[in-house]
């Protein structure tokens, strides 16, 4: 009796060879099955061949893509439109943003300068020795947090030393109306007047010095002393505590906003730092060579410029914080007064 032998012939080896990879390759290849089986007499061999699943899995990647395929295609190209039209919108938006902020923080400069000029202010004891009023902005600011509220800081300066300083702001969102706060820096009573009308009369001095704990001689040089006023700034840390018991850390800027002092005068040198809220001025430090005994020694003063709570401490060379300066929320009666060191007036409508 004959034998009879199952041979496995792949019968599509190039294209199996560029499929892509698959678990179940073998039981999906194209195969043929070749059955042989000799004849009684051995002189004739019939041989019976089988495609056993080449039409079944036999030209998938040949065939053209179904309907299906096609509205697939169609789809994602249609996401891909939505999404490229969608960034070029957002963009677009981002762009007009951009330019809406920038377009009102301008027209803030224009009208808080316009409105700072209105100011005058002089030491009570002698009126005709008005404060010289200084056109430039020493800071533009604003501060996201609260809204889209644009302002600037200006000086009203005696021989160079600051003795008012002001920020003067405008709202754009929530809210469209002005404001305008100040705060003495004279060390005696002051009074300010806005288009001649009497508007602040503060008789308390504006700061309260003290010197710097642990501090170094004041340098000769000036080069000495700006490294020398830098690190006295980052020693001090400060607080604010709003209304609605919110507490917040204050960011020190890192270069004063102002400068000032000489050889030939009692201040050698002075700046003006400032802690803020988003670029805000919440607090102004200021840091002076005040000369005492005969030799220059760094003294500091805090001006607020909000009526909330404010805490400030200091590290001393141990690294531990200790409180050196605190200011209470003030009512809202005492801060429109004009009668403190600090006053804020407004609302004032952008043409007034």
């Amino acid at each position: 009796m004959g034998h009879t032998r199952f041979l496995a012939v792949p019968k599509h080896s190039t294209e199996i060879a560029s499929r892509k990879p698959d678990r179940d390759s073998e039981t999906k290849d194209d195969i043929t099955m070749v059955i042989a089986s000799p004849s009684r007499r051995g002189s004739i061999g019939v041989v019976i061949m089988f495609a056993v699943t080449t039409f079944a899995l036999k030209g998938t990647a040949d065939e053209p893509p179904t309907r299906t395929d096609q509205s697939s295609n169609d789809q994602s190209s249609n996401d891909q439109s939505s999404n490229d039209q969608s960034s070029n919108d957002q963009s677009s938006n981002d762009q007009s943003s951009n330019d809406r902020s920038h377009s009102n923080a301008d027209h803030a400069l224009r009208i808080t300068t316009e409105a700072a000029k209105n100011y005058e202010f002089y030491p009570t004891s002698n009126p005709a020795r008005q404060f010289a009023f200084q056109p430039r902005s020493v800071l533009r600011w604003s501060n996201p947090v609260a809204g889209e509220i644009y302002g600037n800081v200006y000086l009203w300066t005696d021989n160079g030393r600051p003795q008012v300083i002001g920020s003067i702001y405008q709202w754009y969102s929530p809210m469209t109306h002005g404001s305008h706060e100040f705060h003495s820096l004279c060390a005696e009573a002051i009074e300010g007047q806005r288009q001649g009308r009497t508007v602040m009369r503060s008789q308390d001095p504006g700061l309260s010095w003290q010197q710097v704990p642990e501090q170094p001689e004041v340098a000769e040089t000036k080069p000495r002393r700006t490294r020398q006023l830098s690190s006295i700034a980052r020693r001090f840390q400060i607080t604010k505590t709003d209304r609605e018991s919110v507490t917040r850390q204050l960011r020190l800027l890192a270069q004063p906003i102002y400068r000032y002092g000489d050889q030939d005068s009692d201040i050698v040198d002075g700046a003006i730092y400032t802690f803020v809220q988003g670029t805000d001025p919440e607090v102004f430090l200021l840091i002076e060579s005040i000369k005492l005994n005969g030799k220059d020694r760094w003294h500091y003063a805090f001006a607020r410029m909000n009526s909330v709570k404010f805490v400030a401490e200091y590290r001393d060379r141990d690294g531990e914080y200790r409180d050196v300066w605190t200011k209470e929320i003030q009512p809202w009666g005492v801060v429109k007064s004009g009668r403190e060191p600090y006053a804020n007036f407004g609302p004032f409508n952008a043409s007034n």
